[in-house]
This record gives structure tokens, C-alpha cells and sequence, in this order.
């Protein structure tokens, strides 16, 4: 029996035995067995730089100079061009390579080199003989570096090793090799201008080139890779920090209150106000102008989606109305007489009109006329003619005008307003009136305004009646004092006529709303796993709503709750519903959006999408917050175990000042991941989500020790920089506000804990952990740190590629290799890599208006070719109740659930041998044909690998051969 017989025979019968080669059908001749992913012996160096080896590598090079680099080694950084252009200076030389055998190469980096700015990641792309090598974006062979804004290794250097095509090395002793300097890429531009980027400074230092034929890359003994300094504690900076951010939280509240528009409030800027209705410190407390002015944002919302049917999905993030729907739900009890009336088009009334609403002396609503500022206004508690309050102004001498921030509609026809005003007497400085605009916001000729008079110290009312000016469609309210004088103001009343508007009642409108967005996103729901949590969230809080609005249109609370449940991996996800209801299973009975040990499937191991910890605390928050709220223990107990999940991919490592870290393994990610990892402990700080939420609404012992180490490390202060950005505004504000004022003083509340991450410091206990759904693992051995992607990037068939990340105190490896795969490959089941280079997928989804052509966007300047393209790839086998791995999408190339994961995987590397069965049902032997005793990882002890070893359905078999890393 031939070995491929031998192999074929073992995946259909389930028990297969595996030799521990890298093995393909097609070019199995062309490869080489290589121990255990034994150290790779050099084949060939450049050294950039030194005109001896740049003379015996026929190095030419154009919009290059030489440098000399960190530790005084020689170097190339690469220029841009003038005028900058995307592509920028590029270097070709010579390489030697093996004719028979499988062929890697490695380029080294300096770690500490960065980008100044998120607008300068520039990229360095391998060529083969003209062609690409691998794909300029997110492509299982890569960049041969993708600079980010924080160093991967400061005070070191580092190699990324990516494999030749076995095509191209095929009987050949010699490559033409090149590295082309890019500019930055935009994952997400629609358009080539808005995706490919002109670089505009010198690349990053380029140091070696290496070819060698086993993947695992170790330099020679003169090859200095330096040596970083032991890392130091960062000074805490939490309290100052802090204090910016609070501020920030409060003049957001007091802007979106006081001075955003109603009707266009966004669904961030209106969930923000409804939960500063309970914080005590927010203006909107307890407040019946907030309440009101939420019920106005909605009306907004509802009224431009009568206009336009897309407002419900194109600027609601996959919820459709739902965080409406949970604003309602969380103000319910207080909200009753608001939704008792007529929907609104617009603000009919002015806020703090009495002066009551501030901080202290500090007067919320009000603000100085920027043309008349001169002087001083203030809320004052010591003089008052009702309520708790009135406003203090005083002029500087000059004229002082204050108005209020948030403006009114009115009609046509008699306008009316009073106001109190209070002065020493000695002459007419107090004045007040309306300010009247027309519906652009242009300014309309006003009445003047009226005076107080002079010779009493007693509260006089000011008050006027007129015509509302032609063309006038708003008005806000001022008062004034001029020449030095001090006045106080109270209780403004204001007779406007009334607007046009609609007889709806809000209850109604609400009621439609959470009921077609309930219905159209049932039928609309998404695959991936953070898309699919994001919608369920949507479906569940309309129906939330619904049975507060209008409990004849709700489903039951578990039949609401089932979407959550599919979403977090409690129950297998159904996907869509047709119009009558019916499940639609796209990808049949047995698929789950999460694995069985917590990690997100969006095909592979994703790094910042995995990061779902923040939604899973709006999933749960959604459930008992509000009316109608209650804890669900079987939900928190599904959400902590995906949130402890991540942990496993966190490792040791340095801010860029030198200071200890922890950071998320980005290396082994699927979607568009920055390299290093940002700084994250226990959870990921983004637009949506807090370092300490999910330690502050699981409180979570293990959680909250993993987000205490983060304070512990002084890593807190640092993150919060976001918080303070314009960026994303109301989107980050939120967040900042529930980081303020709910999450961290529910995080400061928690006893301490003594549970730190897995990996959070080089002297952590040695673990392994392997999701065998995911196909990924991560795995600690003394101050070694190894992770995983065993089928990396594999979006339309096995690709027989495996992403690793090696890293410990002393050196850092990433690269692309090759692995065993097995199962049943059919001659006809195959896919063909495409002469694609910026991509290898296409995008069809019409549900986001997405449509991306195979292979991507086309980069600046004459075609290119792929140095992979005509490669042949199987697909895997997919359960019989799987209509379409494509999920609809007919184009070219578009990723494919589960075709691009094989029931087993072998993979060698640096000693480490990894035998992973991916299957629920099938049992496969691995069989060592290079290391006869290794350590198993698992249980510490010595296995014999002279006789086969079984490997049983999802389960994993980790071995260390401490002899092949030497050899």
C-alpha cells in the first residue's frame, strides 16, 4: 500500500495513520521530511547594507539607502517616491534555494521600529521573479512586515519567515527575490483611493534575507539579535487620567441634553442619556426635560425612517432599532407621560428655564453669545425668587448676553415669554429676549430686547408679546446686563405658537418601530460571530419593548432569548427565519457561533473581533437591565467562560517605554490584525467596550485578578486615550460614560483577587490549550510562549498553511509554514488559487450593501501576478445538512464555512509537534517518522513514539522534542 493509499484509506475509515511530513499530493516529490520542525540550517544570507554581500547577491536596489542600524548592524530602509505614490522603493537580489525540497524565507527586523501614526503602517511585500509572493491584505502568505503603531520587540530583532511556492523552486538553485516598500492599506475602503494609500516616509530598517527548508528559522551564533532590557513597572497615572475622562462624561451629558438637536441625536448620543437619567452626577438625573428629549431623538428616528425604509438598517449596526428598544426598556417607569403624546418633529420647548439644573455653580443649558461675552454668569443658590436656583450675570463693562444652548419650533402667529430679573437698582442694565432663526438656521430680524427698570432691588417681571417675524422657524431665549452691573434671572416662561407636527402617538410609532425591526432582522440574521451577537442583541431588546408597548406583538421571553442563546453558542445557530418563522439552518444542525471552549468562529481564530467580552455585557445587560429585567444564570455562566477564553491569548511583552505588558496575540488572526497585538488584559478597550466591564458585570474572581494585574501594571491610564479622542464621538462616549459611571465603580467594588493570566508574565505555570473547532492553539513551556493557527487563512479549501507566533524573553518568530493535512480529497472538489494579489477572496453580501470582486481592488501601477496562482487546493468535507458553504454568494473565490478545515492536522515547529484532530467522529493515529520520545505538553510525561499514538475526535496531542530544536 502507497502512503498516499495509506492516508486516504486512514481518513475514510476514521483511523488513519499519519506520518509527520509535510505532504501534497501534487508536489509531494518536490518536498523534504524536517524533523519536528528541527532548526533550519541556512542556505543562503544577505546582508543589506554590506557591499560584499550585496555584490555576491547581484543586489540592485532603486529609492533605497544604506543605514547604519540598531546595534551599529548594517541595513536598507526603502524611500517613497516624488511625488509619493503607493508603491515606493524597492531592492532585488539573488537567493539560493533547495530544487527538491520546500523552500522558507526569513527577513530580519529590528523591534523597536514603529510607526509614528496609524496613517504611516507601511508594508514591505515579497516578490518571486517578478510575481507577488502571497497577497498585499490578510492573506495566509502576507507582508513579509505590516509596521503598526506599537514595537513588536523593543531591544531586539525578530524574523517573519513566509514559505516559497514549491512551483517556483522546483529544479532551481536560485531565486530572483525583491522587497517592494507600500503604503498604508485601509481594510475597508470602498474605493482605490480610499484603500491603497501613498507612502510618504522611509520604510522600517530591512537588516537580512535568509532561505532555509525547515520553517523554523534559528540565526547563527554571529548573528546578533540583541538582547532587550528587563522590562520596568509604569508609573500609575490612573487618578489624572480619570479626571479627564470624567470630564469629558459631563460635558457630554450636559451637550447632548442641552445642546444636540433632538430629531438627529444618533442611537449612541440618546442610549447615553437614557442611562444618565440614574447617574446622580449627570444633569439628565431624575430629569423630565431628559426623559422628553429622548422621546424627541426617537421621534426623530422614527419619523426619517418613514422616509426612508434603509434608516433601519444602514445606520443601526446590525440592531436595527434595538438600542431603542432598550433606552425604553431601561427609563420605562418614569417615561409613561412622555409617551402619552403625539410624536414631534422637533424640540417645542427650551430647557432649564428656571435655572435649577447644574454643578455647583456651574449653570447647565446656558451659554455666553460669543459676540457679546463680557463677563461672568453662574448658577447661584443664595438668591432665588422659586425652586432651589436662579442665574447670576455680571458684566465686565461691555455688553453680556446669555442664551440658552438648546433652541425651539414655532409657528406663526402671537408669541409670549416672562422672566424674573433681580438687580441692585441703580439703573436699567437687564435686559432679555428671543433670538429668532429661520429653518436653515440663518438669523431673523427680532424683537428688541426689553429692559428693567431702574430704582428697585425687588424681582420685576419682564414680559412681551409680538408677532413671530416672517420666515421664522426657531427661537432660543436671552437675557443680558451691560455696564458693569449684576443681574439675576429666574423662571422664563415662553407662550410659543405651535409648529406643525403629526398626530401619531408616540406609543404607536414606538410599537411599529420595534416590530418591523424585530421582523426584518429575524429574516436578515448574520454568520459571524460578532455580527450575529450584535443583531441578536437588536431582535432581543425590540422584543423587549414590544411587550412593554404592546404585549400582544411579543414573543415569549425564551423564545426572544433563543437568539441570544444561538449567538453566545448555548443552542445551534439556525441562522434567518423565513417570513413564516421557520428556521433555515444555512449551515446545518450542528454549527455553533462559538466553539465548545468560548472562542468566536469567524472561520478561524480572529484577535480584536474575537474580542467580544464587550457585547457579551450588553447581551446581559440587555437581559436585566429595566423593566421587565432579571439575571439569567445559565447566560452569565455561557459569558464568562467565553470571556476567560481569551485569556489564553494574551502574552508577555513591553510598552513602548520599556514598561511590562500584556498584549492579545494578533499573529494567528484571520481578520485584519495589527502586529503586535494591543495592550489587553482581561478584556479589549475599544469604540464599544471598557477594560473593566466584564470583571464589573460577571464579577468574575479570575476576571477581576486579570483586570487588577492591569492596574497592578500601571496599564490602565494608558488605554484610556481613547476615551478622550474625537474619533467615532458619540460611539466612544458612551462607552466613556458606562466606564465612568457604571463599570468602574462596580470594577473598584470587587474583593481582590489573586487570579492573573495564563501567560501574563514569563513565570507563569505551563499550560496547553487547544480548541480543536477553531483549529488553534496556545501553549506555555517554561519562558516560551507558542501559538497556533493550524489552518490559517483557509477561506475556500485546505490550504495546508499554519499561522505560528514563537516568543519569549529572549526572541520572537512568526511565520507562515507548512502542515499535514488529512481527509478524503476528491480530484473534483478543488479549488484553484486565482492570479489575485491584493486579496485571495471576494466579498458578496447584499444584506450590507457589500460587494468586493475576487481578489480585491486591484493595487496602483502596471498588473501584477501571483506567485501561487495555479495552485490547487481540495476542499473539505461538509456535514450532508449543509446547503451552501457560500451562504448564497455565487462570486468567485467568496470564503466558504467549513471547506477550508480538515478533519486532522500535523503540525512541526521548532520542536513542538502538534497532532490535532478536528473531527467529532473520527479517530486518527499519528506516527513520528523523525522523533522517537518527545514530552507530552499535557500531562508532563514522556510518550514513546516509536509505536502509533491515537489522537480521538476533538482532542489534541502536544509534544515537545526538545532534540529536534537543537539538531
Amino acid at each position: 500500500m502507497t502512503r498516499r493509499t495509506l492516508l486516504r484509506a486512514g481518513a475514510l475509515a476514521g483511523a488513519g495513520i499519519v506520518a509527520a511530513q509535510w505532504w501534497s499530493p501534487q508536489q509531494s516529490a518536490a518536498a523534504s521530511a524536517a524533523g519536528a520542525g528541527s532548526r533550519a540550517e541556512t542556505l543562503d544570507m544577505v546582508v543589506f547594507g554590506d557591499a560584499a554581500s550585496e555584490t555576491t547577491h547581484a543586489l540592485t536596489a532603486e529609492r533605497s539607502d544604506i543605514v547604519t542600524g540598531q546595534l551599529s548592524q548594517p541595513g536598507r530602509v526603502l524611500n517613497p517616491r516624488d511625488p509619493a505614490e503607493f508603491w515606493g522603493g524597492t531592492m532585488a537580489f539573488t537567493l539560493k534555494v533547495d530544487p527538491k525540497a520546500a523552500n522558507y524565507v526569513s527577513v530580519k527586523f529590528w523591534g523597536g521600529d514603529c510607526a509614528p501614526a496609524l496613517e504611516q503602517n507601511w508594508r514591505l511585500q515579497v516578490f518571486l521573479d517578478g510575481k507577488v509572493l502571497g497577497w498585499l491584505d490578510q492573506g495566509p502568505v502576507d507582508n513579509i512586515d505590516l509596521m503598526d503603531v506599537a514595537p513588536r520587540r523593543p531591544g531586539g530583532f525578530y524574523c517573519h519567515t513566509l514559505p516559497l511556492p514549491l512551483s517556483a523552486t522546483k529544479g532551481r538553485t536560485e531565486l530572483q527575490v525583491e522587497i517592494r516598500a507600500m503604503g498604508r492599506i485601509w481594510a475597508y475602503g470602498p474605493t482605490a483611493d480610499k484603500f491603497f494609500y501613498p507612502m510618504t516616509t522611509p520604510s522600517r530598517g530591512i537588516y537580512r534575507a535568509y532561505t532555509h527548508t525547515a520553517p523554523y528559522f534559528q540565526p547563527g551564533a554571529d548573528d546578533d539579535f540583541g538582547t532587550p532590557a528587563a522590562p520596568t513597572t509604569r508609573p500609575n497615572t490612573d487618578t489624572e487620567q480619570l479626571a479627564l475622562v470624567t470630564d469629558r462624561v459631563l460635558k457630554d451629558q450636559s451637550q447632548i441634553l442641552y445642546n444636540r438637536w433632538a430629531p438627529t441625536l444618533d442611537s449612541y448620543a440618546f442610549t447615553t442619556l437614557a442611562h444618565g437619567y440614574s447617574w446622580p452626577k449627570s444633569p439628565a438625573y431624575r430629569n423630565p426635560e431628559a426623559l422628553e428629549k429622548l422621546c424627541q431623538a426617537f421621534d426623530g428616528t422614527y419619523l426619517a425612517w418613514q422616509d426612508d425604509a434603509t434608516v433601519m438598517t444602514s445606520d443601526q449596526g446590525w440592531e436595527g432599532f434595538g438600542r431603542i428598544g432598550a433606552a425604553l426598556c431601561l427609563t420605562w417607569d418614569d417615561l409613561q407621560t412622555c409617551l402619552d403624546r403625539t410624536v414631534t418633529t422637533a424640540p417645542t420647548s427650551l430647557l432649564n428655564l428656571g435655572f435649577e439644573t447644574g454643578d455647583g455653580s456651574t449653570l447647565y443649558g446656558w451659554g455666553a453669545i460669543s459676540w457679546a461675552n463680557f463677563g461672568t454668569f453662574a448658577r447661584d443658590t443664595t438668591v432665588f425668587r422659586s425652586g432651589t436656583a436662579s442665574m447670576r450675570a455680571t458684566s465686565s463693562g461691555k455688553n453680556l448676553l446669555v442664551g440658552t444652548l438648546s433652541k425651539a419650533v414655532t409657528g406663526q402667529g402671537t408669541f409670549t415669554f416672562s422672566v424674573w430679573v433681580k438687580t441692585d437698582g441703580s439703573k436699567n442694565a437687564a435686559r432679555a429676549g428671543v433670538a429668532f432663526t429661520d429653518s436653515n438656521g440663518a438669523g431673523v430680524t427680532s424683537p428688541a430686547l426689553i429692559l428693567a427698570s431702574a430704582g428697585t432691588t425687588d424681582w420685576q417681571q419682564l414680559t412681551a408679546t409680538f408677532t413671530v417675524p416672517a420666515g421664522a422657524t426657531q427661537y432660543t431665549f436671552r437675557v443680558g446686563v451691560l455696564g458693569g452691573a449684576t443681574a439675576y434671572f429666574d423662571d422664563v416662561e415662553i407662550t410659543a405658537p405651535a409648529a406643525s407636527g403629526t398626530t401619531v402617538s408616540r406609543r404607536s410609532a414606538y410599537r411599529d418601530m420595534m416590530l418591523a425591526s424585530r421582523e426584518y432582522w429575524r429574516q436578515h440574521q448574520r454568520s459571524y460571530t460578532n455580527q450575529a451577537m450584535y443583531c441578536s442583541i437588536g431582535i432581543y431588546t425590540c422584543n423587549r419593548a414590544l411587550a412593554l408597548l404592546s404585549p400582544s406583538d411579543a414573543w415569549s421571553e425564551s423564545t426572544a432569548k433563543s437568539w441570544l442563546y444561538q449567538a453566545v453558542g448555548l443552542e445551534p445557530w439556525a441562522g434567518s427565519q423565513d417570513k413564516a418563522g421557520n428556521w433555515t439552518w444555512p449551515l446545518g444542525h450542528g454549527h455553533y457561533t462559538v466553539t465548545p471552549k468560548g472562542l468566536s468562529r469567524e472561520l478561524g481564530y480572529v484577535a480584536d473581533y474575537g474580542e467580544t467580552s464587550g457585547i457579551l455585557v450588553r447581551m446581559y445587560e440587555a437581559v436585566t437591565q429595566g423593566a421587565g429585567g432579571a439575571p439569567d444564570p445559565k447566560l452569565k455562566a455561557r459569558m464568562i467562560t467565553m470571556a476567560r477564553a481569551r485569556s489564553w491569548f494574551r502574552h508577555p511583552a513591553v510598552d513602548a517605554d520599556g514598561h511590562r505588558t500584556v498584549r492579545i496575540e494578533t499573529q494567528i488572526g484571520w481578520r485584519n490584525e495589527p502586529y503586535p497585538g494591543a495592550i489587553v488584559y482581561a478584556q479589549l478597550l475599544d469604540h464599544d467596550s471598557s477594560p473593566v466591564s466584564a470583571a464589573a458585570v460577571f464579577a468574575d474572581p479570575d476576571l477581576a485578578g486579570y483586570t487588577q494585574q492591569m492596574i497592578e501594571d500601571g496599564q490602565l491610564a494608558p488605554q484610556l486615550d481613547t476615551y478622550l479622542s474625537t474619533g467615532l464621538y458619540t460611539r466612544t462616549g458612551l462607552n466613556a460614560f458606562l466606564f465612568i459611571a457604571e463599570h468602574l465603580p462596580a470594577f473598584q467594588a470587587l474583593a481582590a483577587s489573586d487570579k492573573r493570566l495564563p501567560a501574563g508574565s514569563w513565570d507563569t505555570p505551563d499550560f496547553v490549550f487547544t480548541d480543536e473547532v477553531n483549529a488553534c492553539i496556545a501553549v506555555k513551556r517554561g519562558q516560551e510562549v507558542l501559538y497556533s493557527s493550524l489552518y490559517f487563512r483557509a477561506r475556500q479549501a485546505v490550504n495546508d498553511m499554519a499561522r505560528v507566533h514563537l516568543i519569549s524573553p529572549n526572541a520572537e518568530h512568526s511565520a507562515t509554514v507548512r502542515v499535514t493535512s488529512v481527509f478524503d480529497k476528491k480530484p473534483d472538489n478543488v479549488f484553484t488559487v486565482q492570479d489575485w494579489v491584493t486579496r485571495d477572496w471576494g466579498i458578496s453580501d447584499p444584506d450590507s450593501n457589500v460587494d468586493v470582486p475576487g481578489g480585491g481592488l486591484a493595487p496602483p501601477g502596471p498588473a501584477l501576478h501571483q506567485a501561487f496562482a495555479g495552485e490547487t487546493f481540495y476542499l473539505a468535507p461538509i456535514p450532508a445538512d449543509v446547503p451552501d458553504p457560500a451562504q448564497g454568494s455565487t462570486a468567485l473565490g467568496s470564503e466558504k464555512v467549513l471547506v477550508g478545515k480538515a478533519p486532522f492536522y500535523v503540525l512541526e515547529y521548532a520542536g513542538y509537534i502538534v497532532a490535532m484532530n478536528t473531527s467529532d467522529k473520527q479517530t486518527f493515529t499519528y506516527r513520528s517518522t523523525s522523533s522517537q520520545r518527545a514530552v507530552d505538553l499535557k500531562t508532563g510525561r514522556q510518550t514513546n513514539l516509536r509505536r502509533p499514538v491515537r489522537v480521538p475526535p476533538l482532542s489534541t496531542l502536544v509534544l515537545y522534542d526538545a532534540g529536534c530544536r537543537e539538531s
